[in-house]
């Protein structure tokens, strides 16, 4: 890319302005990364950070896989429980439709099953559990009553 004759003299100007790199600056391989600078905290430090997250959240799923599968009616009943109470806390007051936890209960266990009720999402985060609720509730509802499996 070549500049044009009047961007090469605006160049030329902006860089009058600046002051002169010191001669004791800091080579770029040595100076601190920009997270380090702004946050405290260093780039290999939050890819350490982030890789025992993700630890985590593969003994959580690994935990949370055994127990849908060892205790399947448990596990339904309590993530309908936990999706309606996010509901309920999400449109309550904002959502006529809403008035208790019980409303908010037979919304998501519809949604769990067959996907139809007199009460619609309101808010961004009512339609975000209930879109949750409609991918994993059927499977959860249809494995409900299965056997739980041998340990």
């Amino acid at each position: 890319m070549t500049l044009t004759s009047e961007q090469q003299q605006a160049l030329d100007q902006l860089l009058a302005h600046m002051p002169p790199v010191p001669r004791h600056a800091v080579a770029y391989a040595e100076a601190p990364d920009a997270l380090q600078t702004w946050l405290g905290i260093s780039s290999t430090d939050l890819q350490a950070a982030l890789r025992k997250l993700f630890d985590k959240k593969n003994e959580f799923e690994q935990r949370l896989l055994d127990q849908v599968e060892h205790r399947p009616l448990d596990s339904a009943v309590t993530f309908l429980a936990a999706a309606s109470a996010g509901f309920y806390a999400a449109e309550k007051g904002v959502n006529p439709r809403i008035k208790t936890y019980i409303d908010a209960f037979y919304y998501i266990s519809t949604c769990a099953s067959v996907g139809y009720a007199d009460i619609f999402a309101a808010t961004q985060t009512g339609r975000a559990i209930a879109s949750l609720v409609m991918i994993a509730g059927p499977a959860m509802t249809n494995s409900a009553l299965n056997r739980p499996k041998t340990r």
